[in-house]
């Protein structure tokens, strides 16, 4: 009995979890296209617990409901809407309940509620990325403080003895800040999943995968030697970077391209529903009547899918493999629901619409995003350069100004009675203590370059490896101004 009531809360924890709006947002889509082809009741909410959606569970539960327990769906949807963690789940089951009890067609009440839902799920999204702007500006204001506190403690070891521990100290806060501002950057973006798992998307999406697991290896191995020998850590920086660069732009053309398929799957949805109801095929044959110029990025796919269903390949396993291989899984998903529902006899043009709706808004809301993204990337391109910029030229200013007092500065025992009358730090900088001093700036510059990389990706969302593109780029910024920089102050030093 124990164990069945144990079992029993373990149930209720994983079942009624909370439902993002996306989720909702795709079970209300996918439930009114099954709706709209005209399936009983019970056929559209057992449909419903086998979408895979979060939001599944709680279908699932009111199935038990209606069959182990003989409760009517009205009755179902509402015991288990009370109980519902998710306030926008709550609302819904409860007037879904409301809509069976008054007797109003479920197909009609799920299409409203689906556009009501859409409404939603769109303003919740540009809440989400107005607070990822002002997290965005934010965090530029912390590396910024972070570069500060690193600048102020050289400049301060140039005037009063270092305390190394204090110093670190302060540093690692600085650091800590960093990485909690860019978690509050991953925390205020949309959630959603945009790609499939790389090493089963698109043929650029693999490759891409292939190249950073095999580049970036290569290059942290060669870094570490090339530091062993004494290699300039500059020309090692931009050595990594563009090891990094070839499969962090393939990653980025795969992205740009994913984008492009999700625009064109709108279109390629009401095509081929409108094709197959108004010429009263099938969607097979449908396939090959529509002009595939229409859709020039997710032409492959669309030929690849038509050739498998002309030769009698399970239609099932076609769709799937077409939502897979773009790359995408919006479209693997909306794939999913376009021919489930034809298939259970819904109107292909119907069916198509619906779907076309629901892909149309979140490529709409996604490419706000991007802009959102792009703008806040670009600035930590900029931000990067300054401030490694700044910090190596405060070190070599550090570095120059000690090498040049320590040989102005007579040798003795008068001279160091003197020097410790002047208290001047700089005269005393041991070499141990300058070694210390450039380690924590190229730590300081190596973190920050990869706390702004993993912001970036984080404000994007798009695919994870996209991460080494940013990456290669703030590194090989960092190499350079490891580079120029040290020159350029022994150019105004000397003048």
């Amino acid at each position: 009995m124990s164990s069945s009531r144990s079992s029993r809360k373990r149930d209720d924890k994983t079942s009624f979890k909370p439902v993002p709006p996306f989720a909702l947002f795709y079970q209300l889509t996918y439930m009114s296209a099954m709706a709209a082809a005209g399936l009983s009741r019970s056929k559209t909410f057992e449909i419903a617990a086998q979408s895979g959606s979060p939001a599944a569970r709680y279908f699932a539960a009111i199935n038990t409901l209606v069959e182990e327990f003989r409760y009517d769906y009205p009755e179902a949807c509402r015991r288990i809407g009370t109980q519902a963690k998710s306030e926008n789940m709550r609302s819904f089951l409860l007037r879904l309940s409301d809509a069976l009890r008054s007797g109003e067609p479920l197909a009609d009440f799920l299409a409203r509620e689906a556009e009501v839902q859409a409404a939603d799920y769109e303003n919740k999204y540009e809440r989400n990325l107005e607070a990822l702007k002002q997290w965005s500006n934010a965090f530029s204001s912390i590396v910024i403080s972070v570069a500060l506190i690193v600048i102020i403690q050289v400049v301060s070891s140039m005037i009063y003895s270092m305390n190394s521990t204090m110093m670190t100290g302060l540093i690692s806060t600085g650091v800590i800040m960093a990485g909690f501002g860019a978690w509050i950057i991953w925390r205020s973006a949309p959630r959603e999943v945009m790609t499939v798992p790389p090493s089963q998307g698109a043929p650029e999406q693999r490759r891409a995968l292939s190249l950073a697991r095999t580049l970036l290896p290569v290059g942290l191995a060669l870094a570490s030697v090339l530091g062993v020998v004494g290699v300039p850590l500059g020309w090692i920086l931009i050595l990594v970077a563009a090891l990094m660069l070839p499969g962090g732009v393939m990653s980025l053309i795969s992205d740009r391209r994913t984008n492009k398929k999700d625009e064109e799957f709108s279109t390629f949805l009401r095509s081929s529903g409108g094709m197959a109801t108004s010429t009263g095929t099938t969607l097979r044959e449908a396939l090959t009547k529509i002009d595939l110029s229409s859709f020039p990025t997710l032409e492959p796919e669309i030929t690849r899918l038509s050739t498998r269903l002309q030769a009698l390949v399970p239609p099932e396993m076609c769709w799937q493999k077409f939502g897979i291989e773009s790359g995408s899984r919006l479209i693997a998903d909306v794939s999913s629901i376009f021919y489930n529902a034809v298939k259970t006899g819904g109107d292909p043009e119907r069916v198509g619409y619906l779907c076309s709706l629901f892909t149309a808004k979140t490529t709409q809301l996604r490419a706000k995003r991007r802009l959102v993204a792009g703008t806040f990337s670009a600035l930590m391109t900029v931000m990067q350069a300054v401030v490694a910029g700044l910090m190596v030229f405060v070190l070599s200013i550090v570095q120059n100004f000690t090498e040049m007092v320590n040989q102005l500065m007579p040798t003795g025992e008068a001279a160091s009675a003197g020097q410790a009358q002047m208290n001047m730090a700089m005269a005393s900088l041991s070499p141990g203590d300058l070694h210390y001093l450039s380690t924590i700036t190229v730590c300081m510059i190596i973190l920050l370059a990869v706390i702004g990389a993993a912001a970036s990706i984080a404000a994007d969302g798009g695919l994870k490896i996209k991460m080494t593109f940013y990456l290669a780029i703030t590194t090989l910024i960092s190499g350079v101004c490891f580079l120029v920089v040290p020159i350029v102050v022994d150019r105004i030093l000397v003048v």
